[in-house]
């Protein structure tokens, strides 16, 4: 798919801290933060601590905590959580962290309120969190989600899946998907263009190798996407044997460590039908993962988490609701909680395994089913959240500041939430 020319638009607007650290080749999303950054996809090498995050930009750095040697831009030890430091926040507790000038219409109970978006981590500054996709705007936050600025309300609404994306370039590179439409910075969030698209992204994905190499499955429609410059065009890579019959496709990189490997092995869950299915050789043949036959994702949400070759992904329907585990790369599958509660999100850091259930639902007290399990995740468990919190995430994110693990969390139309892992 080629789109059009691109127009031009100036976001005048002020981004704290942008440029720092010298720029990185695209290779460099495998190393610069040790474990912060290789937790972005789940890398097998992954840091001292041998841990890592989840594949694709929902969840980008799980496995932060490895990272405590290097700071925004790869400059010096990361600075403290100033929450953790001033003694504010309870570990293991959800607390709500929504900023009190976000826009109200985003939040319950407004009618037809989907929360301010998804939210992804930089790679590259495990520090530095954003929110966006809705009429609340773009939101950073360079404290790891305690406090968060906004950085503009020009980006439109858009369709509710993981629409923004970040690369740890230097200075960073931000993507924002709209209805026909790609937004892309390249001078961390100064200034955007518009790319013309003929479709409409759903889930953008960060070769964890490569920033200039993007999956995209297509809002309320059948396909996947690929760019490999950066966004500027795109082309389709549902192939041969593509298990049509879902929408709204979630495709993740599964990283072996070997970036030309990763670049051609994906995975790609859906919604309203279809099996899970995989690729080695970049979408031109595709096969499906007959362990996990029917599975889906709940409408609005997904997110896989990989740390060496163990995978997780959970769903729904299929061959049951839960969370499901590979210990070889994705070869073989099985669930690995009780299956009594459905989930949408798994995620983890060093010592646990985390997931949650939601769907894209405005005033809807789902709960959010949270389940924890100590590594390897053989043994689940139901944990109690705050009676404020009736629903679930839209996407996490892991980062660490070095010593604490901390996972923030857009929860669909109840804003921006962080939990500081217990010690």
């Amino acid at each position: 798919m080629n789109p059009l020319k691109p127009s031009f638009a100036a976001l005048a607007f002020l981004l704290f801290g942008c440029g720092s650290g010298p720029a990185r080749s695209p290779a460099a999303n495998s190393g610069g933060t040790g474990g912060a950054e290789a937790g972005q996809a789940g890398a097998p090498q992954a840091g001292a601590a041998g841990h890592a995050g989840t594949a694709g930009q929902a969840g980008a750095g799980a496995g932060a905590g490895a990272g405590a040697g290097a700071g925004a831009g790869g400059q010096g030890v990361l600075p403290p959580d100033p929450c953790v430091q001033a003694g504010t926040c309870q570990a293991g507790t959800w607390i709500n962290v929504t900023p009190k000038d976000m826009d109200a219409t985003v939040l319950r109970p407004s009618k037809d309120a989907y929360g301010p978006g998804s939210i992804v981590r930089d790679p590259a500054r495990p520090s530095d969190l954003y929110v966006g996709g809705s009429k609340a705007g773009l939101w950073r936050s360079t404290d790891y989600g305690n406090t968060w600025s906004l950085l503009t309300k020009d980006l439109p609404d858009v369709p509710r899946g993981v629409t923004i994306a970040v690369a740890g370039t230097s200075p960073p590179t931000l993507w924002a998907a709209s209805y026909n439409e790609l937004f892309k910075s390249v001078d961390g969030g100064q200034s955007f263009r518009t790319i013309k698209l003929d479709a409409s992204l759903y889930s953008l994905q960060v070769d964890p190798h490569d920033d200039t190499h993007l999956l995209s499955g297509l809002h309320e429609a059948d396909g996947l996407l690929e760019s490999s410059d950066g966004g500027e065009t795109w082309h389709s890579v549902a192939g041969g044997s593509w298990p049509a019959g879902g929408v709204s496709w979630y495709p993740y990189f599964i990283d072996s460590g070997d970036p030309a490997a990763t670049r051609k092995t994906w995975l790609a869950i859906a919604q309203n039908g279809a099996t899970p299915s995989w690729t080695h050789d970049g979408g031109a043949h595709w096969s499906e993962i007959t362990d996990l036959r029917g599975l889906q994702h709940p409408h609005g949400n997904s997110q896989l988490y990989q740390r060496g070759q163990s995978l997780f992904i959970a769903g729904v329907s299929g061959p049951g609701q839960g969370v499901y585990r590979s210990a070889d790369l994705g070869q073989h599958w099985a669930r690995v909680d009780s299956g009594n509660a459905p989930e949408a999100l798994v995620w983890g850091t060093a010592r646990n395994v985390y997931a949650m259930y939601a769907w894209a639902c405005s005033n809807c007290d789902l709960g959010t089913s949270f389940e924890r399990a100590a590594w390897p995740g053989d043994s689940w468990s139901a944990v109690s959240v705050t009676s404020a919190l009736q629903i679930g995430p839209n996407s996490v994110v892991v980062t660490s500041d070095g010593t604490h693990e901390i996972a923030v969390a857009v929860m669909w139309d109840q804003g921006i939430w962080r939990y500081v892992e217990a010690p």
